[in-house]
């Protein structure tokens, strides 16, 4: 299976799911200017709304 960008395989089991509504475990992403923001940061500061779609040539 190829691997993803972030290194997985893009493959998760139902454990691995979160049920709608539970919090978002904590996570670093690099931002377009150049920083790196982890979750627990932001929050501090601001609400955050989480949203994820397929990426390209991915079916859904």
């Amino acid at each position: 299976m190829a691997r993803s960008p972030g290194g997985g395989t893009g493959a998760l089991s139902m454990s691995d799911l979160l049920v709608i509504g539970s919090p978002a475990p904590g996570f670093t992403a690099a931002a377009s200017d150049g920083k790196t923001y982890t979750l627990a940061d932001v929050l501090k500061h601001a609400h955050v709304a989480l949203v994820f779609y397929p990426g390209n040539n991915t079916p859904g």
